[in-house]
């Protein structure tokens, strides 16, 4: 259901008055909509029934999600519309985005449709789809976390699991699963994305910095460690402040 559908109805039953101070609040606005005709009745509710294959069967608590196997909230454009505090999980082995939808007394769980899903955001992270872009051979596509952005640039997050076999402790030859993560980094520059996996890649893009790179990367190699995400977003703003305009090879 659009927005203007949206409008109709509540024009037809809220005074003018609180009308207008809930258009000042977009979000606030269509979360009323949602609780007074149900979220299953909107276009969210479109999907596929989604079945955890592995319930009781993850190694040491190592999932497949983001940030946790519980559902959190956040909010999503799908399809064209926007929907604002959905329970939702984020499964990093399928790229999928999983939303719990209450029917009365019954929740179900729906895997959405990903080529509808534009950006959500879980928390404070923010993701953008991105489709079939190539890269070496190789295409570039799925969710990403946008962690920099501005009008010369984008610097984005690939977040990754794979899934490995475990057999349990001495006595448990049940058979496990646990979610290892491999995440990459992903510049968008001059209309081409390319992966970020080591050093070097950063100096290929920009060789005329690449002193100023070693020297970064030698005074914050602790920050590295203990957040990388922080450690990129430093390093592209530090590129950035002495190369105008920036230009990636």
């Amino acid at each position: 259901m659009g927005k203007s559908s949206k409008c109709t109805i509540v024009l037809l039953f809220l005074p003018f008055v609180f009308f207008s101070q809930v258009k000042e609040n977009e979000n606030l606005y269509y979360n009323w909509f949602d609780q007074v005709v149900g979220q299953e009745h909107t276009g969210l509710y479109n999907g596929k029934q989604y079945v955890n294959l592995d319930v009781n069967r993850i190694y040491e608590g190592r999932h497949s999600f983001f940030l946790t196997d519980d559902v959190v909230t956040g909010s999503i454009l799908y399809d064209n519309q926007v929907y604002y505090d959905v329970d939702m999980k984020y499964n990093l082995e399928t790229d999928n985005l999983l939303i719990a939808l209450k029917s009365g007394a019954v929740t179900s769980i729906l895997e959405l449709i990903r080529d509808k899903v534009d950006r959500f955001t879980i928390e404070d992270y923010s993701f953008i789809r991105i489709d079939g872009f190539e890269e070496n051979n190789s295409v570039i596509n799925g969710f990403h976390q946008v962690l920099l952005k501005n009008d010369t640039y984008s610097l984005l997050k690939r977040y990754q699991k794979i899934r490995r076999k475990k057999i349990g402790n001495v006595g448990d030859n049940k058979l496990y699963f646990e979610f290892v993560s491999k995440n990459t980094y992903v510049l968008f520059a001059n209309g081409h994305y390319k992966r970020i996996n080591s050093k070097g890649d950063v100096i290929k893009m920009y060789p005329t910095l690449k002193k100023a790179i070693n020297q970064f990367y030698i005074k914050n190699r602790t920050l590295k460690k203990s957040n990388s995400d922080r450690f990129m977003q430093r390093l592209f703003e530090t590129i950035i402040k002495q190369s105008s305009p920036l230009k990636a090879a």
